[in-house]
């Protein structure tokens, strides 16, 4: 059954960045590239569990289009964290609707927040859901040309290569962090060397010249990197694949929960593929923790 109807696009249909697209070269074609032989175990996630769940539906500028489902994402990523053991005293809500908008300076400080104690064992969470978009590279890091974004509430581009130094290279090694981004353009928002096939398999690296992060990062996105994330009244088709997925079967491996969100999305929209990216070279058999 279908878990979606009436869908639209979370990427950047008359958005800033229109002028400067009419002018690139088309994407280039990433091939598979010489992967690591390392395979990392995820550590014993027993210290504390923190989360930051973004939501924006509107936002303050008229560049890109109202959604529909992206603060419903929020709450729903909210709730279900909670099942899964999180304590609500420790999840920091980013939307539309909370007295801290979501603008570019309050998500900078909200990750900051998020990843500036994390100490051995502590599992965090980050959930982004709304508009995504890519302007050109600006430092040759992008195989394929361009820096991937996020759009905030004050339509201040968050682009990739800051998300990572903000979000992920602070974090010390035997912590984790899971991302999960549903928006347009985001199969390599964290800039994490691995991608992964629906059998689990590395499949290239995804940036040229970043190095491993020290901790355990996982990113689950919406759509490849040229694609565009679906939005619904019910919310995004790929959060609502990820805690279906979660709660159907709680106990899959990185592989099982990749192939679910994969189907659920494939039978409800056509053009969006979830990736799962990774830090480290994982063995996707391992059961998914959060």
């Amino acid at each position: 059954m279908n878990i979606g109807y009436h869908h639209y696009d979370r990427g950047g249909g008359g958005c800033l960045y229109d002028a400067l697209r009419s002018g690139l070269p088309p994407v280039l074609n990433l091939g598979l590239r010489t992967m690591r032989q390392s395979t990392h175990q995820d550590p014993e996630l027993s210290g504390c569990k923190r989360a930051v769940c973004i939501g924006i539906n509107h936002g303050q500028g008229k560049e890109f289009s109202e959604l529909r489902g992206s603060i419903l994402d929020a709450g729903n990523i909210r709730d279900f964290l909670m099942r899964q053991g999180y304590n609500a005293d420790d999840i920091l809500m980013l939307t539309d609707d909370t007295e801290k908008k979501p603008t570019k300076s309050n998500i900078i400080e909200a990750m900051s927040w998020l990843v500036q104690s994390a100490k051995l064992g502590d599992s965090l969470f980050l959930h982004y859901s709304g508009h995504g978009d890519w302007v050109p590279d600006q430092n040759g890091d992008e195989v394929d040309g361009k820096d991937e974004d996020i759009i905030c509430y004050d339509s201040c581009p968050f682009i990739d290569d800051d998300i990572r130094k903000t979000l992920v290279d602070p974090l010390p090694a035997g912590c984790q962090l899971t991302a999960l981004f549903d928006s347009c353009h985001s199969g390599t928002i964290l800039d994490l060397p691995y991608a992964y096939d629906s059998h689990g398999r590395p499949q290239r690296e995804c940036a040229l010249s970043v190095t491993d992060p020290l901790a355990s990062v996982i990113c689950w996105s919406g759509a490849t990197d040229d694609q565009n994330c679906a939005d619904t009244l019910q919310g995004g088709f790929m959060t609502q694949a990820f805690i279906k997925s979660l709660e159907e079967k709680p106990k899959r491996s990185y592989k099982e929960l990749l192939h679910s969100i994969r189907e659920i999305v494939k039978r409800n929209v056509k053009n969006q593929t979830p990736q799962l990216t990774s830090s480290h070279q994982i063995d996707t058999n391992l059961k998914f923790i959060l």
